[in-house]
């Protein structure tokens, strides 16, 4: 469990037994919100799932919404881990590799954390602390940067924040695609931030070009 999620918790765990049982809640509510989704979903329910009673469950948090905002903050968090690495690398990806792992990462999660999905649709509003988005934003804008020393650091995080906002609206399409159509809604996205990214990093554009002389 991380620092961000606690922020949600009525009562902070001082041991470990506590921090256990707390992630054994976590992962009750998790199941639940997957499985019959976040209105159907009790607090009655989520402490029967985990074994634990009403009340202990109550002392730690207020309400599911208290939860539901626990783990996005720790989906969050999550999904930034699958793309430190990516970041890392960028400045030796061509822009067509950058993009397409960028979005295989972003579905690779959120076939790993079908909750998430359906935490998409409750009826809750959520926000991060403007802090982390920002410090996203800015590792992605210094990948970028790095790649094509040209760019501002304007025209870096305006970037970034494309990126961001393309895999969102992805995320978005996803969550409402049957089967069938979720592959085809991949794809599409991977060639418009293909194509957008190619635009932005000219000197990325210009080493290929020069490659293939």
């Amino acid at each position: 469990m991380t620092s961000t999620s606690l922020n949600s918790i009525r009562v902070k765990p001082q041991q470990e037994r506590a921090t256990r049982r707390l992630a054994n809640f976590l992962d009750a509510a998790e199941e639940l919100f997957a499985e019959i989704g976040y209105e159907a979903t009790t607090m009655t329910s989520i402490a029967e799932r985990s074994g634990s009673g009403i009340g202990t469950l109550y002392h730690y948090f207020p309400d599911k919404q208290s939860m539901a905002f626990a783990l996005l903050n720790q989906y969050a968090q999550t999904v930034e881990a699958h793309w430190k690495p990516l970041i890392e690398q960028a400045e030796t990806l061509s822009h067509a590799a950058f993009a397409e792992t960028f979005l295989e990462r972003v579905t690779e999660f959120l076939r790993e954390r079908p909750a998430y999905l359906k935490l998409l649709a409750a009826p809750i509003r959520f926000s991060r602390d403007p802090t982390a988005r920002r410090a996203l934003r800015v590792a992605i804008a210094n990948a970028f940067r790095a790649k094509d020393t040209s760019l501002t650091g304007e025209k870096a995080m305006l970037a970034a924040n494309i990126t961001l906002q393309m895999a969102k609206g992805m995320t978005t399409l996803y969550a409402e695609a049957g089967p069938k159509e979720k592959p085809l809604i991949i794809a599409e996205y991977k060639k418009v931030l293909t194509l957008y990214l190619g635009s932005v990093l000219s000197k990325d554009e210009r080493s290929s070009k020069e490659r293939q002389r």
